[in-house]
C-alpha cells in the first residue's frame, strides 16, 4: 500500500516539531539542519525545500507552538459560563499541560538564539507574553466583575504576576532537565495566587 505523501504544511510542523524535541534533549545549539534531517530519517535537502535556513524552522516552531497554547487557552478566556476565579485556576493548569507536552519550547525561549541571535523570535515572542499577560488580567477583571476575586486585586499587576510566576517555572523546569512533573505545579502556584485573590467567601 502506497504511503500518502505529506504535504507542504505537515512536512514544516514535522520538521519544526523535530528541532523542538532536539532543543530538549541536547539544546538548541546543537540543532542543524542536519540533525534534524537525521532525525526525520531524510536528506538535509528536504528540510531547506521547506524551510531556507535554520532561523526559520525556530521561528516555525514558535509559531506552531502559540497555536497549540491558543487552541488549549482561548475556549477558557471565552467561558462566560464559570467565573473568572474558575478561570483563572483552569488557565493555570491548562498552560502548563500544553508546555509539557512541548518541552522543547522552554529550552527555546530561555536560549541565546532567542536572547541575542534572532530578533525577530525576540519581538514575537516579547509581544505574545505581553499580549498574554493582558488577557490574563482580563480575566481576573472579570473576576472582580462577578465577584470570584476580590475588589482590591490589582488585576494589571496580579495578572504579570502570573505569567511571570509560569515562566519561572518553566526556566526551572528546563534547568533541571524536566526531571519533575510539570503539570503537577500548577496547584502549587495556584496556591499561591489563590490567596491574594479570593474573597474569604468563595470556595473553588
Amino acid at each position: 500500500m502506497m504511503t500518502k505523501r505529506k504535504s507542504h504544511a505537515e512536512r514544516r510542523e514535522e520538521i519544526a516539531d523535530t528541532a523542538l524535541s532536539l532543543a530538549a534533549e541536547q539544546g538548541v545549539g546543537t540543532v542543524t539542519t542536519q540533525a534534524i534531517a537525521d532525525r526525520m530519517g531524510v536528506s538535509q535537502a528536504t528540510i531547506f525545500r521547506h524551510f531556507p535556513n535554520r532561523d526559520e524552522v525556530f521561528r516555525e516552531a514558535i509559531t506552531q507552538a502559540k497555536k497549540r497554547v491558543f487552541v488549549r487557552l482561548h475556549p477558557i478566556f471565552e467561558d462566560k459560563s464559570s467565573s473568572g476565579a474558575e478561570r483563572l485556576e483552569r488557565l493555570i493548569h491548562a498552560h502548563l499541560a500544553v508546555i509539557a507536552d512541548n518541552r522543547g519550547v522552554p529550552a527555546l525561549l530561555f536560549s541565546d538564539r532567542l536572547h541575542q541571535n534572532d530578533p525577530v523570535l525576540k519581538e514575537d515572542v516579547r509581544n505574545s507574553i505581553v499580549n498574554y499577560a493582558l488577557r490574563v488580567s482580563g480575566l481576573l477583571k472579570e473576576g472582580v466583575q462577578d465577584g470570584s476575586i476580590k475588589p482590591d486585586v490589582d488585576c494589571e499587576v496580579m495578572g504579570q504576576a502570573v505569567v511571570t510566576m509560569i515562566q519561572g517555572l518553566l526556566l526551572r523546569w528546563s534547568l533541571f532537565d524536566y526531571g519533575f512533573d510539570l503539570k503537577s505545579q500548577a496547584e502549587v502556584i495556584w496556591a499561591l495566587v489563590s490567596p491574594a485573590v479570593l474573597p474569604s467567601s468563595v470556595k473553588i
